[in-house]
């Protein structure tokens, strides 16, 4: 603009005319073009903050863990559930009031480290009664007991995926194969207990499938939970009608995975910002609110040679970065092998054909693990399989999870297709 400015004022033979003209110029729209010019910058330095987003940051690690080996000091893994940290014995008035309710208390819980398949079986042939003991400071009980899948920790992969949708975050599937096989304990006998009465040993059996069973085993993540307290007032947001609650943190929190749960207390964070020691919160109270905290702590190098551990972290890769940053699917089989491909902890499986086949009913060797990300444009019946075939030189218990997981998450980027695994 100053350039065109420029061009006309010499085109002004007289010069005390074009002397004239230069200084009410100068006075009344160079001050405009500074400021604009400057406001456009500011604009253009606040989407690149945005846009600037470190997928490592949010890998999600796993694995799964005797209590007895579980160490309540480390700084990179914690359990997906505080209770499970808790032993006998405990107060039988909490499975009093249970069983008053008409519920199903639930005693423990056992882990399988089966392959998917031999899971499956044992899961067609349930509900199934047990025999047991439950061993009180008082009196030992005989009981019955059934065996069910436990779905707590698969509910709080989809709390998770809740936090990253409401946090701006893109959703990747988790790799957490051990939570697929814990099984619930749930106590079939009522049973009247005396005032005070703990329950200090549960002894079960389970026929042919205690040669199978652990116990004490807990699954840990690199998310450690905690409350947060914003000391600032809300301020009114650009739209003058929701609010900007801003958290300020001590560190640069860039490079870290934070995610901020809104509880009951807000009806959703409506939009959010990450700045260098700042999140900044667009919501429609106006009022300080307290939020919890979900710290996706990143691992030191010597934590990556833990055992039985797994991620969804992806190899370091130009194309990945680039696609990463487009909402463009490349269709082609070229893609689906770049994907299948991708991910650190999944080397040893291959992906060597795909067939696309119409739906027929029987049962895969693969499960889904996003069965909380709802399409609610195609109608599942009606989607056509996408098969895809593995190769391995080793089979394990968590081949088939690993295979799952794959197959899960190419289903993210095809949605038009059901997407299942088969090893070759």
């Amino acid at each position: 603009m100053k350039e065109h400015w420029q061009e006309r004022l010499l085109k002004i033979g007289d010069l005390s005319e074009r002397r004239l003209l230069r200084s009410v110029l100068l006075a009344a729209f160079t001050d405009i073009e500074d400021y604009t010019s400057g406001q456009l910058e500011a604009i253009k330095q606040r989407v690149f903050e945005e846009s600037k987003l470190d997928h490592d940051q949010f890998n999600i690690y796993t694995t799964v863990v005797s209590i007895d080996d579980y160490d309540p000091i480390n700084n990179f893994l914690f359990p997906m559930d505080d209770e499970d940290l808790k032993e006998l014995p405990f107060d039988a008035s909490v499975i009093a009031e249970i069983i008053a309710l008409n519920e199903k208390p639930i005693l423990a819980k056992i882990y399988f480290e089966l392959d998917y398949l031999e899971l499956l079986e044992i899961k067609k042939t349930l509900p199934r009664r047990f025999k047991g003991q439950l061993k009180t400071s008082r009196n030992v009980h005989e009981i019955e007991i059934s065996l069910a899948p436990y779905e707590g920790y698969v509910k709080q992969i989809e709390k998770l995926y809740e936090l990253y949708l409401e946090n701006d975050v893109p959703w990747r599937t988790v790799l957490h194969p051990s939570i697929y096989k814990f099984m619930e304990i749930q106590l079939e006998t009522e049973i009247e207990f005396k005032k005070h009465e703990k329950i200090e040993e549960i002894i079960i059996d389970l026929e042919e499938l205690d040669a199978y069973k652990q116990i004490n085993q807990i699954p840990l993540w690199n998310i450690k939970t905690e409350p947060f307290n914003n000391q600032g007032f809300p301020m009114p947001a650009v739209d003058q009608v929701n609010y900007e609650h801003v958290l300020i943190f001590k560190e640069d929190i860039r490079e870290l995975g934070y995610l901020i749960d809104s509880g009951s207390e807000v009806d959703g964070i409506i939009h959010t910002r990450r700045l260098a020691d700042r999140l900044v919160l667009t919501s429609s109270k106006d009022v300080i609110l307290k939020w919890q905290l979900w710290m996706i702590v990143n691992p030191l190098e010597s934590d990556l040679y833990l055992p039985n551990l797994t991620s969804n972290r992806k190899e370091e890769s130009f194309i990945d970065n680039y696609a990463s940053r487009t909402s463009c699917v490349v269709r082609t089989k070229g893609e689906i092998y770049r994907l299948a491909n991708l991910f650190v902890d999944a080397t040893d499986l291959k992906l060597v054909d795909i067939d696309i086949n119409e739906r027929k009913s029987g049962t895969h060797e693969t499960y889904g693990l996003n069965s909380f990300v709802k399409d609610e444009i195609r109608i599942d019946e009606d989607k056509k399989v996408m098969k895809l075939k593995f190769a391995t030189e080793k089979i394990s218990p968590f081949t088939r999870d690993i295979m799952s997981f794959i197959t899960s998450e190419i289903a993210l980027y095809f949605p038009e297709y059901r997407c299942v695994g088969e090893l070759v």
